[in-house]
């Protein structure tokens, strides 16, 4: 085997590093002044060894260690074989990059060069880490421990990379033990120093060596099918059997959705739902690896918003991601600019108005009054509300705007007289609405059914 090295257990020190990199201590007051003055934590790699304290002492008897600070180092690496896999699995997966222009030194839209990546089976190991808080006081450690403590709950998520092919990239940082203090390090009659120790494990995975190979396939094929009303401009020998007396002058369209699947998007979530629209937690992958290759970042999901299944006008589009802990999800990123042009001008807020009151009235909630502030209302402001004006009324689902030249709230859309469909876009939430002519719901979100949704996949 030749010798290969891909830093992997470093990246999992380094992260892990990384999560202590941020404290700091109060130290008092700042000379002349109210103001406190704070010194930031630094944390070091290093086993606590008597060399290593040699020489966090400068390689002097006659200097202190400088506190506070940390160290953090391996206590423990342990084969996980209670998450051994198959370990001749080797997974395959499609990338394609995007095409170099040598002119302009820039990348285009276009596909360029595809490889296919074979993955083998990663080995599962237990690390286990240690923390070392150096304190000269106890107040120094009361500060940083009650800082890290509060982090996990037990447990927290570790990134080791950005790497969109590494399947292992995501790991757990979990709180396993702590010892309160050592009372004295090192031994003997040496500086008195309070060092606590605090243990986490951390269950990760070592890669081997990946295959990529380049692809020499046929990557893209484009098929056009055109209707029409007569024959005579097509170039056919008409020796031959007229084949189109059948047809009526044209093809019919048939728009199919594999098992007639339906999807439902709540939040950034995409639920595969069965053909009867019931979630059956059906697995994403295992829907789509008879079909492509999906790629982070780059498959796009295409949302029909036409009563029309062959109507592309309107559609709306988003990239798409595996979900990393539910695989009935995906996690959909919307492309804004095709949402619907607003036909209405944003709203600050969508409020109950019996509730929420614009300041200075007693119980505010809102922010003051000021010329152009615009709510959507979920339930009528009565006549006689002296938060909104003792003559002001308007009705649920309406929208208010403030008008500072006459020092009132006047209403900008009457939905009770608004039949047509409208649009605005919640300032408060970056969400878009959509007025139906009898309610306003979320422009894209919600249920799809089999021919309103499709996928566009990696080649």
């Amino acid at each position: 085997m030749q010798y290969w090295y891909d830093q992997q257990i470093r990246r999992y020190i380094l992260q892990f590093i990384r999560l202590f990199d941020d404290f700091s201590i109060k130290t008092g007051k700042k000379n002349n002044s109210d103001s406190n003055s704070y010194i930031r934590v630094p944390v070091r790699y290093a086993d606590m060894s008597r060399m290593v304290a040699h020489i966090l002492r400068h390689n002097s008897e006659n200097v202190m260690n400088s506190c506070p600070f940390m160290s953090a180092y391996i206590t423990n690496l342990q084969i996980a074989r209670d998450r051994l896999q198959e370990p001749r699995l080797v997974d395959k997966v499609q990338v394609a990059e995007r095409k170099y222009d040598t002119s302009s030194k820039d990348y285009t839209a276009e596909i360029g060069n595809t490889y296919t990546v074979e993955r083998f089976m990663p080995v599962p190991y237990n690390l286990n880490m240690a923390v070392d808080i150096w304190c000269s006081n106890t107040d120094q450690k009361l500060q940083l421990m009650e800082q890290v403590l509060v982090l996990f709950n037990p447990a927290i998520e570790l990134q080791a990379n950005d790497n969109p092919l590494d399947w292992t990239n995501i790991t757990n940082v979990e709180l396993i033990d702590i010892v309160w203090s050592s009372k004295a390090v090192p031994q003997g009659t040496d500086t008195q120093l309070d060092v606590a120790t605090l243990t986490f494990s951390l269950p990760i995975w070592l890669n081997p060596p990946a295959k990529v190979k380049k692809q020499s396939i046929i990557k893209q094929i484009i098929a056009r099918v055109n209707s029409t009303d007569s024959i005579d401009d097509l170039d056919y020998d008409p020796r031959f059997i007229n084949f189109f007396e059948n047809f009526e002058g044209q093809i019919r369209t048939n728009v199919v959705t594999p098992e007639n699947a339906q999807i439902s998007i709540v939040g950034n979530n995409v639920s595969l739902l069965g053909a009867y629209g019931k979630n059956d937690n059906e697995s994403w992958k295992e829907f789509l690896e008879i079909y492509g290759q999906l790629q982070a970042g780059i498959s796009r999901l295409i949302l029909r918003q036409s009563g029309e299944p062959t109507d592309s006008s309107e559609d709306i589009y988003g990239t798409i991601a595996f979900h990393p802990t539910e695989p009935n999800k995906l996690i959909f990123t919307i492309d804004t600019s095709t949402l619907p042009n607003n036909t209405e001008a944003a709203v600050d807020k969508i409020i109950d108005p019996e509730t929420a009151f614009p300041l200075p009235t007693a119980n505010g909630t809102l922010p003051a009054v000021v010329n152009g502030q615009r709510y959507l209302l979920v339930n009528p402001i009565p006549k006689g509300t002296v938060a909104w004006g003792s003559t002001f009324e308007a009705s649920e689902n309406d929208i208010i705007q403030y008008d500072g030249s006459q020092s009132k709230w006047t209403i900008s859309l009457n939905a009770s007289d608004t039949e047509v469909v409208k649009y605005v876009t919640n300032t408060n939430t970056g969400s878009q609405y959509k007025w139906t002519g009898a309610q306003w719901i979320d422009s894209y979100l919600g249920q799809y059914k089999n021919g309103f949704w499709k996928l566009e996949l990696a080649p």
